[in-house]
């Protein structure tokens, strides 16, 4: 098939090159081609990252491009969408995108939906994508709840990591532990703070202990502890995941947290790291507590939890072992792949009538449309 795929971001986006860009060079080999076109840059993340800010200029440049790709859906087989064409605006776009090509499907990894619950003329926004798509992907089973209120066809394929580029962690008894996190500026601002007790405690407890924050940017009362803060990059994130010794992923419990794939979970766990991990959403179903790693609901468990696997080179090494196994098991890129591959099969073997939008549902989506 020829494939037009429209990520949000360039490959620096960790959620756009997990989702979708990874996935290229295999649907490639498969046989299909693939035409993939962001709508934002790195130009866009970098300010973002470095500084806070939403660039104007490549937001409207982004809004642009996507626009203009409305003219030549036409000309492939299927379009992947990464959750929406263009944002905070009503959903007539996608529709009508649905409308110029049968075979949308749209990918979520996170509840796209809350952030327009503000606004009560798109209240209704991802639902109505979701319905106009020919499938929508999601990639944790609190999104496919939510899709199936809405779409006739929901696939659930996990974030997934290609796990031959992590070596697997030998964990040897060690004087100096060091703990892993990995993010952005934005995300690390408003998950790390909450912890930074939790830090202090063990550091106190461990003086050799050492913290490892990846893509962090500056936090706020960090250098209480001893913690090292580093550049993310696409081609050192997994060397720096392997040489820490412990992984871990706080959350609050909220609508949108129960919206989160794990990322950081299965990146650790493909490394061979024990984890700690706040019981919220997917997180529960990736951490088999007291076997790959632990889920800590407050400060106490935080701290009792990963004090135990400062002090157990054992414990940790037969939790790595147990993590690696799961990702080979149920979270690498082969087994993401062979989804994506499965979905494109059923649309290319469904027939004609069934890639092709019939006359009720095309009538459906003009009127909804036209009253946009």
């Amino acid at each position: 098939m020829r494939l037009l795929m429209l990520p949000r971001y360039s490959r620096q986006g960790a959620n756009s090159r997990y989702r979708l860009w990874q996935f290229i060079p295999g649907l490639e080999s498969a046989g299909h081609q693939v035409d993939v076109k962001p709508m934002l840059g790195d130009r866009y993340l970098e300010q973002l990252y470095r500084q806070g800010v939403r660039p104007l200029g490549s937001i409207i440049a982004g809004y642009a491009r996507h626009l203009s790709r409305l003219t030549q859906v036409h000309r492939y087989d299927a379009v992947i969408l990464d959750q929406e064409l263009l944002p905070y605006l009503p959903p007539v776009f996608e529709q009508w995108l649905c409308l110029r090509n049968a075979n949308v499907m749209v990918d979520y990894d996170d509840a796209a939906y809350l952030k327009y619950e503000r606004y009560s003329w798109l209240r209704g926004r991802i639902g109505a994508i979701m319905k106009a798509a020919r499938a929508t992907v999601v990639g944790n089973r609190h999104l496919e709840a939510y899709a199936r209120q809405f779409s006739g066809d929901v696939r659930f394929i996990p974030t997934v990591v290609d796990v031959g580029k992590y070596a697997a962690k030998s964990h040897a008894a060690l004087d100096a532990i060091r703990i892993c996190w990995i993010g952005t500026p934005l995300t690390a601002a408003e998950y790390l703070p909450a912890l930074l007790p939790v830090f202090v405690e063990l550091q106190r407890r461990f003086p050799q202990l050492s913290f490892r924050l990846i893509g962090a940017g500056r936090i706020a009362g960090a250098d209480a502890v001893n913690v090292e803060i580093v550049d993310w990059s696409e081609e050192k994130e997994a060397e720096l995941i392997a040489e820490c010794d412990i992984g871990i992923m706080p959350l609050p419990d909220s609508e949108f947290q129960r919206g989160k794939c794990g990322l950081k979970l299965i990146q650790y766990m493909a490394a061979g790291l024990p984890v700690v991990a706040s019981p919220v959403g997917e997180n529960r179903y990736i951490v088999d507590h007291g076997q790959n790693g632990f889920l800590a609901s407050d400060a106490s468990e935080w701290v009792s939890q990963l004090e135990l696997l400062i002090r157990d080179t054992a414990l940790r090494a037969r939790m790595g072992a147990s993590g690696r196994e799961r990702v080979e098991q149920r979270y690498s890129l082969a087994q993401g792949l062979a989804l994506w591959t499965q979905l494109l099969d059923d649309l290319q073997h469904a027939g004609k009538k069934a890639v092709l939008a019939t006359p009720s549902r095309a009538e459906e989506l003009k009127s909804e449309v036209a009253s946009q």
